[in-house]
C-alpha cells in the first residue's frame, strides 16, 4: 500500500512540475512593447495577431513574426497566435 501512495504522489508531483513548466514556457513566447504610438508584438513563433477593441470589434490584423499596430489613447484588447495557441492580452495606452 505504501508503494501504491508513493507511486502516485511521485506522479502527482511530476505531473505539476510539467504544467508549471509549461506555464512559464507560454508567457517568455510573445513580446508586447510600445514604440511611441505603435503596438509593436513579436515572437519567433507569431502566426498572427489582432487588435479589437473591449466591445470585441477587430480594429486591425496582421501575420508574420513581427507586427505593428498605430494605436490612440484608449483600451484594446489583443489577440495573437502563438505556436498554434491563442494568447490575450489587455492594452491600455494613456
Amino acid at each position: 500500500m505504501k508503494k501504491v501512495v508513493f507511486s502516485m504522489m511521485t506522479m502527482l508531483g511530476l505531473m505539476l512540475g510539467l504544467a508549471t513548466t509549461n506555464a512559464a514556457h507560454n508567457e517568455d513566447q510573445l513580446t508586447v512593447r510600445f514604440d511611441e504610438n505603435t503596438l509593436v508584438v513579436t515572437s519567433t513563433q507569431l502566426e498572427e495577431a489582432g487588435i479589437y477593441t473591449l466591445q470585441g470589434k477587430m480594429l486591425q490584423q496582421g501575420q508574420g513574426k513581427l507586427i505593428q499596430f498605430p494605436l490612440e489613447k484608449g483600451s484594446y484588447r489583443l489577440f495573437a497566435t502563438v505556436n498554434g495557441e491563442t494568447v490575450t492580452r489587455r492594452i491600455e495606452l494613456k
